[in-house]
Parts: C-alpha cells; structure tokens; sequence
C-alpha cells in the first residue's frame, strides 16, 4: 500500500508546521497589536507566496485558484486595523509539484484560521473583530478536500513528490519567518 501525497508532506513538514503553531500560540489575539502583527507576518508571507504562484500558471494546476486567493481578504483587514507591511521576495518554484506544496500549506491554513478565529472570538469587544475577512475567507467552501482530490490525482505530484515537500517547505518558512518578529515580541 502506498503513502498518499498528503501523508508524505505531512510527515516531513510535521517540525515546520510544529514552529509555526509554537509563534502563533504566543500571540494574545485579544489585543489588538498582536493581532495587527499577526496579520502583517500573515501578509508579509502571504503576498509574495499567491503573487510567485499566479505568476507561475497555479491557474493553470488548480482551476479554482481565483475563488482561493486570499490576498484581496488580508488587504481589507490590513486596511481596517491601519497596518502595512513588507513582503518577503517572492520565492521561485521550480514546477507544478513545488507550486502544489505551497498550495497545501495556503489551503491547511485554513483550519488554523479557524482555530485563531476561535480565539478571537473569545474578545468580542475587540477592535480586531472588524478584520477577520481573511480568517473567514472560504468558510462554507470545500477548498480543503477538493484540492487533497487533485493533489492526489495530479501527474506533477505523484512523479516529483520531493518537489511538493520543497514547496511546501518554502511556504512554512516564509510564513515562520514573518511570524517570528511578531511572537518574539508577544513572548516578552
């Protein structure tokens, strides 16, 4: 029996995403500072990663890339906490398979985003409330398993599985290190 795609990406993207949880558990999502900086490291990843992978053909790999794009989401809530922010360069891939991995970490964030929703909810009174359009994004979308179906059944994948880790690797980097700023100042 063979490991399924998401398997693989998963064991060997398991300390990537284990870092990036630590960052985001030290932010104290009720005040508002914490989550503006959450949503700068959010953007500072964010931006060049969907820009590098539109400018790459994901069009061409996920079909339903526009309806996932979540950049025009995470400029509304920068614009209603007042927040800017310096993208990291975009990174290049070099081909379906890595454009793939960088997918799967964009669209799993989803369920941390509803995880950090969670706890922002608990602050209802918060300022912050006024920016979650980028937490919501796709909320009622089956984005999750539809694209575990075409990473699973896509040719790029299967023939260069490497290739996905090493996108996805590239995005949990990007995002750990917008992040880190943000928690290292949360943990003082």
């Amino acid at each position: 029996m063979s490991l399924l795609i998401r398997d693989i990406v998963s064991e060997a993207t398991r300390s990537s995403h284990r870092r990036l949880d630590l960052a985001l558990s030290w932010l104290d999502l009720g005040k508002p500072r914490y989550y503006a900086g959450f949503l700068r490291g959010q953007a500072e990843a964010l931006f060049p990663l969907e820009a590098s992978l539109e400018e790459q053909g994901i069009a061409n790999i996920v079909s339903d890339w526009p309806l996932r794009a979540r950049a025009p989401s995470l400029e509304h809530d920068l614009a209603a906490m007042d927040v800017s922010c310096d993208p990291l360069p975009a990174p290049e891939f070099r081909g379906a398979a890595d454009m793939l991995g960088a997918v799967y970490v964009l669209e799993a964030s989803r369920m941390g985003a509803r995880v950090m929703l969670a706890r922002l909810a608990q602050h209802p009174e918060s300022s912050s409330m006024a920016a979650t359009a980028y937490l919501r994004h796709g909320f009622g979308k089956r984005f999750w398993p539809t694209f575990l179906t075409l990473l699973e059944n896509h040719p790029a994948a299967h023939a260069d599985t490497a290739g996905v880790v090493q996108g996805a690797e590239v995005a949990f980097g990007m995002f750990e290190n917008a992040l880190i700023p943000v928690a290292s100042v949360a943990a003082e």
